[in-house]
């Protein structure tokens, strides 16, 4: 599940079981507590993803089944967060040379998520088993009134689709911040031109992009278009592949894929004469935004770069001048910079 997409029917549970893998991975000296509850939650939101994975073509659906459905991706996106904060202050931890990087880290950031996380994957499971007994297929739907109409699995969803959740528009300025960018992104001006939302954890940033990226009128308006979430440690190859791969680029050939270099010429060469719409979720670093920044050309096809961030002061001076849209998430402003 390594670098697993954020995707119509599982949110963010791949990239969320994939970084408590890492995380168990890691040489970082975690509380054995700690250790426990990752390997505990990380087991029961695998099986939680394999469930959605399995019926994510599934459309219509029980009122029931949709608020599961919702609940679980709900959860995901909560943990998302814990996370992320969590590798933060491990690096945070590290970089002060901590002995025990966790000594400053409450016992277990994970354990109230524990109990919460066992009564979803049980209730998800449990209504899988009951409607695998009600059909004669193999795997049956876990949110559908019909049953899966052949054996065969299902095609991966695209990478391009992220998950938005329907009641996301709902969420207290959402509609208008959603109106703001989308009107931003589809303007007549030719200019490569960048937008900020920035925000702390649970602000709804990530949201908000997921939004505007799955509007169909939006994503009619870009020959090419890529939605990638960075992580805290990011391996910038794999961001930078993940980048390739979703604008429908060839990768290098030979030992040059195995070069950021070559990665990001792949990149600008191939989106250097379409219209593209490019949004970086979470990204935390100014060292880790000057390296995929080179991946984008000014073209002056009327591109749109994307990015969300914790980090107010992430932009250097030359790409403020091209942001001129900055959503304060914390603040509930929406600052268009020509605006007097």
């Amino acid at each position: 599940m390594e670098g697993a997409p954020v995707t119509a029917a599982t949110g963010v549970l791949g990239p969320v079981v994939a970084k408590l893998g890492a995380l168990l991975g890691s040489e970082d000296k975690l509380r054995r507590q700690t250790r426990k509850d990752i390997r505990f939650i990380k087991s029961k939101l695998k099986s939680m993803h394999s469930i959605l994975w399995a019926t994510w073509e599934k459309e219509v659906l029980h009122a029931e089944s949709k608020d599961l459905k919702k609940e679980a991706l709900d959860l995901a996106d909560n943990m998302h967060d814990v996370v992320d904060d969590f590798i933060l202050t491990m690096e945070r931890s590290r970089r002060s040379k901590n002995l025990m990087v966790q000594s400053k880290i409450k016992a277990s950031p994970f354990h109230d998520f524990r109990a919460r996380v066992d009564d979803v994957s049980a209730r998800c499971r449990s209504k899988w088993k009951s409607d695998k007994k009600k059909s004669a297929q193999p795997i049956s739907s876990l949110f559908s009134r019909k049953a899966a109409k052949s054996s065969t699995p299902s095609k991966p969803p695209p990478l391009q689709a992220p998950f938005v959740s329907k009641d996301a528009s709902k969420l207290v300025g959402m509609c208008k911040w959603r109106d703001d960018l989308n009107k931003y992104l589809v303007g007549e001006e030719r200019q490569l031109k960048m937008a900020s939302i920035i925000g702390m954890a649970g602000t709804g940033k990530t949201t908000l992009a997921r939004l505007v990226y799955g509007d169909e009128a939006i994503e009619n308006q870009f020959q090419s278009r890529a939605f990638v979430s960075v992580t805290p440690t990011p391996n910038m190859k794999e961001v930078l592949t993940r980048i390739l791969q979703q604008v429908g680029a060839q990768p290098p050939a030979g030992n040059q894929a195995r070069s950021e270099e070559h990665i990001i010429h792949a990149i600008s060469n191939f989106l250097q004469d379409k219209r593209y719409l490019v949004i970086i979720d979470d990204i935390w670093h100014r060292g880790e935004w000057d390296i995929i920044r080179r991946s984008f050309p000014e073209n002056n096809l009327g591109s749109r770069i994307v990015i969300t961030t914790r980090n107010a002061t992430l932009l250097p001076g030359d790409d403020l001048e091209n942001s001129k849209l900055n959503i304060r998430m914390n603040t509930g402003r929406c600052r268009c910079s020509d605006e007097a």
